[in-house]
């Protein structure tokens, strides 16, 4: 695949997950204020995460939050530029393209809301897994495929 095959569908990648993300999270703030229970093991439930994934280093302290959000900056400008320069030699940058439309969205949210929009709330059998939002998801599968795919190369 030549490189503007490659970018034209890197962006459509990233403008269809980032706009799919933005929806879902505008559609928990106009209609998830109060849970709602779907089953046993999954409702809808919004909450503005400070933190990180799964709430790690959430913090109430606007230093730290403001701290915490440069970091996430900074991490999601590195990927960009290794995105780039895969980019440049070539290479497939899909799982790249996924993993930065959930970080943009999820720092657009700290920046607009003090908080990332959570509303999904996955439990089983009394294990709360921690509410996470379709941004979370994109990173987490961007990430394992990026990883997948960086292993499959030292074979």
């Amino acid at each position: 695949m030549n490189k503007a095959k490659i970018l034209l569908w890197s962006l459509v990648i990233f403008i269809t997950t980032f706009e799919f993300d933005r929806v879902t999270k505008q559609y928990a703030l106009d209609h998830w204020v109060t849970a709602q229970k779907i089953n046993q093991f999954l409702s809808f439930e919004l909450v503005f995460n400070r933190g990180v994934t799964a709430g790690m280093f959430h913090t109430e302290n606007p230093l730290g939050f403001l701290l915490l959000s440069i970091f996430v900056a900074c991490i999601a400008l590195v990927l960009a530029v290794y995105a780039y320069f895969r980019w440049c030699q070539e290479s497939i940058i899909f799982a790249e393209s996924v993993v930065l439309s959930g970080a943009v969205s999820n720092l657009i949210d700290r920046i607009l809301y003090g908080g990332v929009i959570d509303f999904i709330a996955v439990s089983f059998y009394g294990w709360q897994f921690p509410v996470f939002n379709i941004a979370d998801t994109c990173i987490v599968l961007g990430v394992i495929a990026i990883f997948l795919m960086n292993m499959r190369k030292k074979d």
